[in-house]
């Protein structure tokens, strides 16, 4: 018998969009043969629809008038045989929905609401994993946090430096800051574009030489794949930002990495099995790093990374043989 499996996609963040390619993706690569895919749709506002799919190539979204409340579609998810997770940014990703999902004992892919809520806390998980692994092979870049309304009325030029939010993903308001001019047309964009409530963070801008990216597999039963870094190299933008990210063509993407030697390469695959199991992630993660000459500076752990067959994570699966069909088995059948 077919087992049934719900895609979370949509939400109320700023990576709507991105979610809804995930889980098209999801959609698209699932094995027919072992599972009955459905898809949970959550609105912006919060609300929500467990449906099954017309087609695998497309995801109809429903009209507004046909969703429902959130936590009455939720209890549905209790005949499910696992439920993935394709909600990337705020409410999918910081670990609101799976406390949800946690609460109401519905079982779901990927990490849990504290390891969730922790990495998509830029600033206090660098702060972790500084305190018990930095300094031996790696290096975390400087890092405070600021109230926007501080970082807009306070903060001066003293450096180059990179502001990026505390907690989003797919580098939404990540700023580089390169002079005195330019910060203060930052502080306006983000002004702007921004609660002044919200947490930012400052780090100093690293003359990186590679950007690169890492994640990996946790099997069931505590064991791990070790995937291979990927080499991001981006086209449209000065670094891998959201249009580097998203657009075709945005960016050239290498796995394993063709600039680095085997050594930092290796190094980078075990550091994000170690970082993993410290921020205390499940199932699969992906850590982001910068390397200049053999310094490996680390930024951030993902723990929803993009999941599209173009994603970082699937091709540096597919590099050792797993493919995406196979990769979403695996996610599957061990969580």
């Amino acid at each position: 018998m077919k087992k049934k499996i719900s895609i979370f996609c949509g939400g109320p963040s700023s990576e709507y969009e991105v979610s809804l390619n995930t889980a098209k993706s999801f959609l698209k690569h699932i094995d027919k043969g072992k599972y009955t895919p459905y898809i949970f749709y959550i609105s912006k506002d919060g609300k929500a629809l467990l449906f099954k799919p017309k087609s695998f190539g497309s995801i109809d979204i429903p009209d507004n008038g046909k969703l429902y409340s959130l936590f009455d579609e939720i209890l549905k998810l209790k005949e499910m045989h696992t439920n993935i997770i394709g909600l990337h940014g705020e409410f999918g990703e910081d670990g609101t929905l799976q406390s949800i999902l946690q609460f109401l004992k519905i079982p779901f892919t990927g990490c849990d609401s504290i390891s969730s809520g922790l990495c998509m806390d830029k600033y206090r998980s660098s702060l972790v994993v500084d305190n018990v692994l930095g300094g031996k092979n790696f290096i975390i870049p400087n890092i405070k946090i600021y109230k926007l309304r501080d970082l807009i009325s306070n903060y001066k030029y003293t450096e180059r430096v990179c502001i990026k939010p505390n907690a989003k993903g797919s580098s939404v308001g990540v700023c580089l800051v390169k002079s005195k001019k330019n910060l203060e047309n930052i502080k306006k964009q983000l002004s702007d574009s921004f609660d002044k409530d919200a947490d930012f963070v400052v780090q100093p801008l690293i003359d990186y030489d590679i950007e690169l990216s890492c994640g990996c597999l946790e099997e069931k039963d505590g064991e791990f794949i070790k995937l291979p870094a990927i080499e991001i190299i981006p086209q449209s933008s000065t670094f891998f930002d959201y249009k580097a990210k998203y657009t075709k063509g945005g960016s050239v993407e290498i796995t394993p990495p063709e600039h680095i030697s085997k050594e930092i390469a290796d190094q980078i695959s075990q550091l994000a099995i170690d970082i993993h199991k410290l921020l205390g992630c499940n199932l699969y993660s992906r850590s982001d790093f910068l390397v200049k000459g053999d310094t490996i500076y680390y930024l951030e752990t993902n723990t929803l990374p993009g999941m599209t067959s173009t994603s970082l994570l699937p091709q540096e699966a597919d590099a050792i043989g797993i493919n995406f069909t196979q990769l979403i088995d695996f996610l599957i059948e061990n969580s």
